[in-house]
């Protein structure tokens, strides 16, 4: 403790998402401790979530270079100034080998971290006070606020906040008033995702695209991250429409700028979708294999759309892949959550 404030350090490198869902024990930290010093190790390809946010004093960046010898010398700098802001209390809310080390590293007399299963790579080694998670199915969310619990003077809300600087508001405000006119509800259609079992089939994001510019009160704006563009042209071209497509984005504070000026945003479980959630843009979701119960959103208004509300025989379910699980939400369903959620009705 220096001059008699405490001095806390957060863990979560990765991924965007993730990172996202430990905003809200961020909130409980700053409540708690709210003289504190509070700062936060992240990787650089999550780092824009956390940049400028105003409950964090200072952000650590590892940038994780490919180059393995490279790597190795950034993390023992990393690790090493770690250790030279001689924190009180370290928070591993990642639970992985990497965040232990940099935990322990800290030498903070309090390192606080998951107990096994929910530990992995051996992290929980490197903790000394330790959170047991029961046997029931919990949000992400929950999970990390469950954390702070012996700590902390708990929680009242999911607060989180993101910081978009002007610049990227400027762009987006640009890019809207050239792209969009008139009173209609915008609906930022996010096809990608990071793995395959994820993805909702392309057919189905043009045919729902197409849904939504029929109906009259809706443009679709089509957005993507680094090396998906070609993804998103390919739905484009599928379409009987003149869906916008997004333009390329300098950064993910320009890609959350977009996304705050929708009106609804529809998606699989990836990032962007904590990131729209976070922006308090209505969030319409589609599940196949993950688990929404651990993985969707808390924030509301949201709608989570799960195969198996439309396959109700749990063997027939068993026995099919993630992705032919998402093929079982049609466009007409997703239609129907998106016109609900915004609207009130179908």
């Amino acid at each position: 403790m220096l001059n008699g404030v405490p001095r806390i350090l957060i863990i979560r490198l990765s991924a965007i998402g993730d990172v996202v869902r430990v905003l809200p024990a961020l909130h409980c930290l700053r409540d708690t401790f709210p003289d504190a010093q509070i700062d936060w190790v992240v990787e650089s390809k999550s780092a824009d979530v956390l940049e400028g946010h105003s409950l964090i004093d200072q952000l650590l960046v590892f940038s994780r270079p490919h180059d393995l010898k490279q790597s190795y010398r950034e993390f023992r700098a990393l690790c090493k100034k770690v250790r030279s802001n001689r924190y009180d209390m370290a928070i591993d809310f990642h639970g992985i080998l990497k965040s232990g080390l940099i935990t322990f590293a800290s030498r903070a007399p309090e390192r606080y971290g998951f107990s096994r299963p929910r530990s992995q790579e051996l992290s929980y080694l490197f903790i000394n006070r330790k959170t047991k998670l029961g046997q029931e199915v919990r949000n992400r969310m929950h999970e990390n606020l469950a954390l702070c619990e012996s700590f902390s003077k708990g929680w009242k809300s999911l607060d989180v906040s993101l910081h978009i600087p002007e610049d990227a508001l400027d762009m987006s405000e640009a890019f809207m008033e050239e792209n969009f006119a008139g009173a209609k509800k915008i609906a930022a259609v996010h096809v990608p995702v990071d793995r395959p079992e994820k993805q909702w089939p392309l057919a189905h994001f043009a045919a729902l695209t197409d849904m939504l510019l029929s109906d009259g009160r809706f443009d679709v704006l089509l957005t993507w991250g680094p090396g998906q563009l070609d993804m998103v042209r390919e739905v484009a071209a599928m379409t009987t429409r003149n869906p916008v497509i997004a333009p390329e984005t300098d950064s993910l504070k320009q890609y959350m700028a977009l996304v705050q000026k929708s009106d609804l945003y529809f998606g699989g479980d990836t990032g962007p979708m904590h990131i729209a959630s976070a922006l308090d843009v209505p969030v319409v979701s589609v599940f196949g294999g993950t688990d929404p119960e651990q993985h969707a959103t808390l924030r509301q208004p949201s709608k989570v759309l799960q195969a198996s509300e439309f396959v109700p025989d749990s063997q027939i379910l068993a026995a099919m892949t993630p992705s032919e699980m998402l093929s079982c939400i049609t466009p007409e369903m997703a239609y129907d959550a998106c016109v609900s959620l915004t609207l009130g009705k179908s």
